[in-house]
């Protein structure tokens, strides 16, 4: 059974093809989310030929003054997997209205297009991503993963009710909220990450990213109470094809 990464950001590893290569010969596959859109562009070219890879197109909220929405929209046909998108309304992001606008307008885009599937920022802005995904008809038309999800119990309820799925990583599933939200996400809607590496990084191995999914699903395990591997295959197997 091949195990799968639903958030990773192969474009902070130092050579994007060798770890793309490692991970293809141990069975790994992984949602490649990027920050930018030339983050996209270069992660694509180094991973051709390499289905495992699916690489995100991304314009992450604390890169929303340093790139180019224009670029993105012109990428965007290229590929059905975006992210990381989003919105980070802690006080020490800058760019607030600028993150709420620029998410708008890709919601606004993947909804129209249809088909998508987003992985999604959502720092203290949990309602806020949910107005917009369900103001576009994003969560109608799209598939909308919550990547790392921080917000309240009730902003969980009301993204599971809009169909919303989940990814999931070892540090949030050791939190106490966390032991207490993960035990109501449906089970055909929860995924494994890793968001590694953690910034612009040489030294995270394949080993390690496998071995961060395995800890993320012993926690959902003791969580839940019930074997998750197979369920967690079955999900990603889903979203994937």
């Amino acid at each position: 059974m091949s195990v799968a990464d639903a958030h990773l950001h192969l474009d902070f590893f130092a050579n994007p093809e060798v770890f793309a290569r490692e991970a293809q010969a141990c069975g790994l596959q992984a949602f490649a989310n990027s920050v930018t859109p030339q983050g996209f562009a270069a992660t694509t070219a180094a991973t051709q030929g390499m289905p495992h890879v699916r690489v995100g197109l991304g314009l992450h909220p604390w890169w929303v003054d340093k790139a180019s929405l224009d670029v993105f929209f012109d990428l965007l046909p290229q590929t059905r997997w975006i992210g990381e998108v989003g919105i980070d309304l802690s006080p020490k992001r800058a760019h607030h209205e600028r993150q709420i606008n620029t998410f708008a307008q890709i919601a606004e885009r993947c909804a129209h297009d249809g088909g998508k599937v987003l992985s999604l920022h959502s720092v203290r802005a949990a309602d806020v991503v949910l107005d917009i995904l369900e103001k576009t008809g994003c969560t109608r038309s799209c598939t909308c993963v919550f990547h790392w999800f921080s917000g309240s119990t009730e902003a969980l309820w009301r993204a599971i009710r809009a169909g919303c799925w989940f990814s999931v990583n070892e540090m949030q599933a050791s939190t106490r909220r966390a032991t207490e939200q993960l035990k109501l996400i449906p089970a055909d809607r929860l995924l494994l990450e890793t968001d590694l590496p953690p910034a612009e990084d040489a030294t995270t191995s394949v080993e390690d990213v496998v071995a961060s999914l395995e800890r993320a699903r012993d926690h959902l395990e003791r969580i839940r109470q019930q074997p998750m591997a197979e369920q967690l295959a079955r999900n990603w197997e889903r979203l994937a094809w």
